[in-house]
């Protein structure tokens, strides 16, 4: 049976045996060019080691491994045998007691057999683990693929940004469905080229291994370690490789804009990168007119940075904006969106709007709706929850061991959408994202989105850097509502300005949004709980507050 990436890799391998698949830059910064015909073998090779291991089809494993060519062979190694992997993330620096117990509950989630990682990880997590070395190379394994559309490919960790991760099954088919959507939305050319630094324990960098197999181009595939140590060789290398697709998160544009600033690059070209997806956190205006405005010059086409939308439980992918066309902004009503959850068009110079960037139309061969509380479809430009349905869905979670671990009966309404959890509208058939359901700050009857919130408190107080705000709503004990509580990134201001900061805040709040009684908390970043991909858990800060971890600078 075919119709899975191993089939693809495999056919790849046998038209085009020569053909560059993978150019590997090891965080050593050492490159490593693989043919499909070496993608092949190394995958054969594992999936024999693997085997010899006593590891089958169906078995699970979790893989902490860095960006190399240990990686793929892992990855795509599992994926040949029917074994199921779940990425990990490494951990930063020696593995603490939190970072390994962490892992033994994701191995115990998983079911997992065995943890492959590097023999210089195995002493410090007292966990029993597999090196590289030791499925490297076996003499036999299974003889032909074991993936199947029907069968699982991988567990997907979910951001966790609003409770604990979840394991999403993603199926091959699944995986097939979603890659070639994507191709379609963004008119994939033969020609193309994919360059990802993006950590391959995130689904927007798993699926763009996929994505390169599925389509057939060649991907330069780059530790994340070495993006994070100098950003900008990110761009080097779509220039020096003429990248033509490349896709990051919103906070990886803001800090090459701010980089660049500090020291201009030269000899860069970016004439030839066309798409650049930009996902996985909000994406704000500000962020891609700032980097436009940096890398234009550089040959970087107005037509290449899209903003777009998806998650884990869709494989990867949901809307795509039109390539051919430059991002757009709709400017809305804040008041109208909090008190009537409705984004009424505002002119661009109306200091009480606020920006909403459009992340295009649902993928070809899927559907998408807005719904109410009520689950009915509600109009155009009413704000509520994104549902889609399609081949990419997901069938839903990994339940957990034990009686407590059912299936989540939520995932999916009886007519097979996904319950995303997402709020959003639609305007002329495409979508704005406007937050996350459980994140809402509910005030006086009014839906407040903090996201909205923190960008418009970022620019009033002329933020240099993204995020420095996080807002969450906390009940208040003498009312039935919630009081507004914002976190400032304490660069934000030296400590004899803070008071001025609030003040200024206080009063753009009040003539905005009519919110009063604000709260204000300064903060180190590095208190700040985020995910393993870097996103706030604004469940964990709100916990925070409630439990008076951090004491206020004024409330206002």
């Amino acid at each position: 049976m075919t119709g899975t990436v191993v089939h693809a890799l495999l056919d790849s391998a046998r038209r085009t045996p020569d053909r560059l698949a993978f150019r590997v830059i090891e965080r050593t910064e050492e490159e490593f060019a693989l043919s499909c015909a070496d993608v092949a073998r190394l995958l054969r090779g594992t999936a024999a080691g693997l085997s010899a291991q006593g590891l089958g089809e169906g078995d699970r494993v979790i893989l902490v491994l860095p960006t190399s060519r240990d990686f793929l062979a892992a990855y795509l190694g599992c994926l040949y045998a029917g074994i199921v992997p779940v990425v990990a993330a490494e951990p930063t620096g020696a593995p603490s007691a939190r970072y390994t117990e962490n892992l033994r509950r994701l191995a115990e989630h998983a079911r997992a057999r065995r943890i492959i990682a590097p023999p210089e990880l195995a002493p410090a997590l007292q966990i029993p683990v597999t090196t590289p070395d030791a499925v490297r190379g076996a003499a036999s394994g299974p003889d032909g693929p074991r993936a199947r559309p029907d069968t699982l490919a991988h567990l997907q960790a979910t951001s966790g940004s609003t409770g604990a991760p979840k394991l999403a099954m993603v199926r091959h088919g699944n995986i097939v469905a979603n890659v070639r959507a994507i191709a379609e939305a963004i008119r994939a050319r033969a020609d193309d080229s994919l360059v990802s630094w993006l950590p391959l324990f995130h689904d927007m960098g798993l699926i763009g291994i996929s994505y390169a197999l599925q389509a057939r181009i060649p991907m330069v595939l780059a530790d994340p370690v070495t993006f994070l140590r100098n950003p900008l060789s990110w761009l080097r290398w779509i220039s020096r490789y003429g990248g033509t697709l490349s896709p990051a998160p919103s906070s990886a544009f803001h800090i090459c804009a701010r980089v660049a600033r500090r020291r201009p690059p030269d000899d860069l070209d970016l004439s030839r990168w066309r798409v650049a997806l930009c996902g996985a956190e909000p994406v704000h205006a500000s962020t891609l007119r700032e980097f436009q405005d940096t890398f234009g010059p550089f040959g970087l086409p107005e037509t290449t940075l899209l903003p777009v939308y998806g998650l884990a439980e869709a494989t990867l992918a949901v809307t795509i904006p039109d390539v051919d066309r430059a991002y757009t902004v709709d400017r809305v009503d804040a008041e109208a969106v909090a008190a009537k959850g409705h984004a009424e068009p505002r002119p661009a110079d109306d200091p009480r709007s606020v920006a909403m960037t459009c992340v295009g139309p649902v993928l070809p061969g899927h559907r998408l709706r807005i719904v109410g509380e009520d689950g009915a479809p509600v109009p155009e430009r009413a704000i509520g929850e994104i549902e889609v349905a399609g081949p990419s869905v997901i069938d839903g979670y990994l339940p957990e061991p034990g009686p407590q671990g059912q299936a989540d009966d939520a995932l999916r309404t009886p007519d097979g959408y996904l319950r995303t959890g997402d709020l959003g509208y639609q305007a002329d058939g495409e979508v704005y994202v406007t937050g996350r359901r459980k994140d809402i700050v509910i005030i006086a009857g009014r839906n407040y989105v903090p996201d909205q919130l923190e960008r418009f408190v970022e620019a009033v107080t002329e933020s240099p850097r993204t995020p420095a705000v996080v807002a969450v709503g906390v009940p208040d004990r003498s009312l039935p509502t919630e009081q507004l509580h914002l976190l400032l990134d304490e660069r934000l201001a030296e400590e004899g300005e803070r008071q001025s900061v609030t003040d200024r805040v206080t009063r753009a709040l009040a003539e905005a949004f009519g919110i009063a009684g604000v709260t204000f908390h300064w903060i180190a970043r590095s208190q700040l709980p985020r995910t393993t991909s870097g996103k706030i858990q604004r469940h964990l800060c709100r916990k925070m507050i409630e439990e008076q971890l951090t004491a206020p600078s004024r409330h206002a």
